[in-house]
């Protein structure tokens, strides 16, 4: 009794960053979704007045797990949201190819945004690039890249 128990909390860096007055971009795909979801709810909840724009990225609409919650919050004027599909089927009438593509193809200068892109490592990558040759500021862009466990495995033997 009266231990003490020192602990340490991780020290992410994908979070919101609230000092800013710039519309957000948030560029998601697959499991990536998750932190962009957090960020989305935790604005909404705190009521801030920046302008979101989420663009989820996916293979095909069913890989689109999301698309219900993110259809909800454009319709309830809180966000506007852009699915862009890489592989669509026949019947998809929405945006096509890559989704970091869709943001650049979207805005004729991204100097007076924000971007926070999370999901997998190739995407970040390439929107990093994309978008900072689109005139994002370096400093405005924040991601977290999603690496799946078969692919840590697979490096780690």
């Amino acid at each position: 009794m009266g231990s003490k128990v020192r602990i340490e909390l991780p020290f992410g860096e994908f979070f919101f960053r609230d000092e800013s007055t710039k519309p957000v971009i948030l560029v998601a795909t697959g499991t990536g979704f998750a932190p962009v979801k957090s960020i989305i709810e935790d604005a909404l909840k705190r009521k801030l007045a920046r302008p979101l724009k989420l663009y989820g990225g996916a293979r095909s609409e069913r890989d689109l797990y999301f698309l219900d919650l993110a259809r909800k919050w454009q319709d309830e004027g809180h966000v506007e949201f852009v699915p862009v599909l890489s592989n669509p089927g026949a019947t998809w009438a929405g945006r096509t190819g890559f989704v970091h593509r869709a943001v650049v193809a979207d805005h004729s200068s991204l100097a007076a945004y924000q971007v926070y892109a999370c999901g997998n490592p190739a995407m970040t990558r390439a929107a990093r690039e994309e978008l900072m040759r689109a005139g994002l500021p370096e400093e405005e862009f924040f991601c977290d890249a999603f690496v799946q466990t078969d692919m840590l495995e697979t490096e780690a033997s």
